[in-house]
């Protein structure tokens, strides 16, 4: 293995210092060049291998790099970009380190050699073209279709927006008044029932939240049915989905495929309101009554001027202390009580939020840093390909490990965990990393509290 210190670029080497807690001398030192702290990094490799991800993937990039001078090969900086993002090292600044890492190199088939640097990561973020990332981004989705069983008889799709503040001169950083920020728009699709992340999409900071969600939704629906031809799919959505435009098209391919229904929060206006002035005078008599807390439901027929005819809207009111809160839901879901549509069927949509969090807080999905648009919606791809393996690792540990705890005084599941708690208790372990002719040797602490755990992941990738 190669000294750290002589082949890192742009930081010092660490010098050593004396820690005096004990009666002896303690020297503490940063050059062991064969240990790892993020010896998880190998369990990544081996679910990428299962899912055959990134193999697949980046067999859709060119490389226009004269072939006499590239010592990096494409796959090698993906799986790079892709490990380190899953390990918590968004930043390519952490390739200048992570680089000489020996787990690291194992995982990427780069023992021979150091990983890249900053500046090479940066260029290879920059070299992709936008029909590159058009065919990564159809690939990736597909890549979630192929993987439901034929049989499956429910898809419930969570589309939301998030926002993703910027910071400098990025193309197509706009101010959003909502957000009251500079910032990107990306738009986010999840399996509902898996917390699976679909697709994801960067926008301008001014689209609108439903931008290009029309056309992402055919796109889905039409390989969902293709796939599992007696599936019923729903489509959740907040206000910002009831859009014309889009309620008009899931009805179309509703009378296309079959089966496509929707439930899409509708923000409230003085004429839903006045249609629901009857529950809600009704709601309010309870309450004044002497009834701490009021909920309701109903049904209402309603059509928007931009609406071709009535659809079914759900309307709630609830009343408490703290006043009336009326909620409207447009739905396809008539055959069912409205109280039970709003509960089982839209509240749950929440679940969605949790989902955008894993993906911005465990794995960084909102460091777009770069100048060029395309290179940031790279970027971002790069990110939910990360989250994919994130997402798959979880569901290993829940089928080998399901009762497994990592707060045992509150019995905390691990394989329902955060994705970045995951990380940290699992794949945060230190690794003394051996090679010889015949074998490489990857050696973890004797005090590592998820040992059997590690090693139960380990043992079902290498059998299944």
């Amino acid at each position: 293995m190669p000294n750290e210190c002589a082949h890192a670029p742009t930081t010092p080497c660490i010098s050593p210092i004396e820690l005096q807690f004990q009666r002896r001398r303690v020297d503490l030192r940063a050059d062991a060049e064969q240990v790892s702290s993020d010896g998880g990094a190998v369990l990544l490799r081996q679910l990428d291998e299962r899912l055959g991800l990134t193999a697949g993937l980046v067999s859709l990039l060119s490389d226009r790099r004269d072939s006499a001078r590239v010592q990096h090969a494409r796959v090698e900086q993906f799986r790079q970009r892709i490990y380190q993002i899953s390990m918590g090292y968004e930043d390519c600044n952490d390739g200048d380190w992570l680089r000489h890492d020996p787990v690291f190199r194992l995982a990427c088939d780069a023992e021979d050699h150091a990983l890249s640097s900053q500046p090479t990561l940066s260029r290879f973020e920059n070299a992709i073209t936008g029909r590159e990332l058009n065919q990564l981004c159809r690939a990736y989705e597909q890549g979630y279709v192929d993987a439901l069983a034929p049989t499956t008889d429910l898809v419930v799709l969570d589309i939301d927006s998030t926002d993703d503040p910027t910071h400098g001169d990025q193309q197509l950083a706009f101010f959003h008044g909502f957000y009251d920020q500079h910032m990107f728009h990306p738009l986010l699709v999840f399996d509902a029932l898996s917390g699976q992340l679909i697709t994801a999409l960067l926008r301008p900071g001014r689209a609108h939240a439903a931008k290009g969600a029309i056309t992402i939704l055919t796109r889905l629906l039409r390989a969902i049915r293709r796939r599992c031809p007696n599936a019923s799919i729903l489509v959740r959505g907040d206000s910002a989905f009831a859009m014309p435009k889009l309620l008009d098209r899931l009805e179309h391919l509703d009378e296309e495929l079959g089966e496509v229904d929707y439930v899409i929060g509708v923000a409230k206006n003085s004429r839903l309101l006045e249609f629901a002035k009857p529950l809600r005078s009704s709601v309010e008599e309870e309450f004044t009554a002497g009834a701490p807390f009021v909920r309701r439901f109903t049904w209402l027929s309603y059509a928007s001027q931009s609406w071709p005819a009535e659809r079914h809207v759900i309307c709630k009111v609830e009343y408490s202390s703290r006043g009336e809160n009326p909620r409207f839901v447009v739905t396809t879901l008539d055959e069912f009580p409205p109280g039970l549509i709003y509960d089982v069927a839209y509240c749950a949509r929440g679940q969605a939020e949790n989902f955008i969090k894993d993906f911005k807080n465990a794995l960084h999905a909102d460091r777009l840093s770069c100048h060029r648009f395309v290179a940031n919606a790279f970027r971002l791809l790069l990110h939910a390909i990360a989250y994919r393996l994130m997402h798959a690792l979880r569901a290993t540990v829940a089928q080998v490990a399901p009762e497994v705890t990592y707060v045992s005084t509150d019995r905390v599941r691990l394989a329902t965990a955060q994705l970045d708690t995951l990380r940290l208790r699992l794949l945060k372990v230190a690794a003394h990393v051996t090679s010889s002719v015949r074998r490489v040797l990857i050696r973890l602490p004797r005090a590592f509290p998820l040992a059997h755990v590690f090693f139960a992941v380990a043992k079902h990738l290498a059998v299944t």
